[in-house]
């Protein structure tokens, strides 16, 4: 190690610089002012897999894959007089393309005019690989957690809303609508004696049941109501912006329709049920959403009492309200 400083001193200016180019990682390529390849030293041959004789006094395009990234590289490099780790797509000897970053600058001489360019090459296929594995790994687990999202937001029978998140998505439009003067309206339904469904064709039949109901209530929902299942066979139908009528004629629609269904429980069975729901208004009937949420659950059960199948919408009895239905 002590002899190096002298032999280093024994060199002259162009061994020196042949062996800073041999040397260099990076493949180094320096073209005329036509373009065509002058000298490819460094690491080129192992990089691009051609060897010296076979590149030079050729188009240095030909070095790379693709003429847009070219042109894109020569506009920059001539607009700005450098390009600093630019990727692009190489051409490896074998056809195949390869990703590349790429540095380079104009050479000029001692007047300033411009004799040539250089270009710094580097091998980035390891690395592109690396990033790709990388945004497939990101968009793995942006994918996972969205479903773990949806899963930890949604009824897994049914694709609704559970409780919890329906809550949660009918503030941002209740508080909307009170800034506007705009009523907010609740409607609640229960299945008519789901035990005997699940008692008569057990739970799997239970099952098709309430995930039929899950669709009515979505072909009869408005754009922009909010549905929930709240447990068990209880579901919430929040509508922004309707009057208690209107929420009324909603869930009139629900009820006919699963009146109307029949839902297959497996071979080649069908069965029949019905729904009960109470319906309440803000600000008519509560001044708050569990308020409201409460009110139409205790009418949803005068309508029970008053023998099921129908709709009730105020205190004063259910028997009421079934006269309303029937005009």
């Amino acid at each position: 190690m002590a002899g190096s400083p002298d032999f280093l001193w024994l060199l002259d200016n162009e061994e020196l610089l042949q062996l800073m180019l041999f040397a260099c990682p990076d493949g180094v390529v320096v073209a005329d002012r036509g373009g065509k390849v002058m000298l490819y030293t460094g690491s080129s041959e192992s990089i691009f897999g051609f060897a010296p004789i076979e590149v030079l006094r050729r188009e240095a395009s030909g070095l790379f894959a693709s003429n847009e990234e070219w042109e894109e590289f020569s506009a920059g490099l001539g607009r700005d007089g450098s390009v600093k780790n630019m990727e692009m797509q190489a051409l490896h000897k074998d056809g195949e393309p390869f990703w590349v970053a790429v540095s380079a600058s104009i050479l000029r001489d001692r007047y300033g005019d411009m004799i040539g360019t250089v270009l710094y090459v580097r091998d980035h296929s390891t690395m592109r690989q690396i990033q790709n594995t990388l945004h497939d790994r990101n968009r793995q687990l942006h994918d996972l957690v969205e479903e773990l999202d949806f899963l930890a937001r949604h009824d897994q029978l049914t694709g609704l809303l559970n409780r919890g998140s329906a809550m949660d998505a009918a503030q941002k439009p209740l508080v909307a609508c009170g800034l506007t003067g705009r009523p907010f309206s609740v409607a609640v339904f229960d299945i008519d004696h789901f035990k005997k469904v699940n008692d008569a064709y057990g739970h799997l039949a239970g099952d098709e049941v309430l995930h039929s109901l899950a669709g009515v209530m979505r072909q009869a929902a408005r754009s922009g109501d909010i549905i929930g299942r709240f447990g068990g066979e209880e579901f919430v139908l929040f509508l922004p912006g309707a009057t208690l009528e209107q929420a009324v004629a909603v869930a009139e629609r629900v009820r006919v329709l699963v009146k109307e269904s029949r839902i297959p429980i497996g071979d080649g069975v069908f069965t029949n049920v019905t729904v009960s729901a109470g319906v309440a208004d803000i600000p008519g009937s509560a001044d708050a959403l569990r308020e409201a949420i409460r009110v139409a659950d205790s009418r949803l059960y005068m309508a029970k009492r008053a023998g099921r199948d129908r709709v009730a919408w105020s205190d004063a009895g259910a028997g009421e309200d079934r006269e309303r239905d029937a005009a």
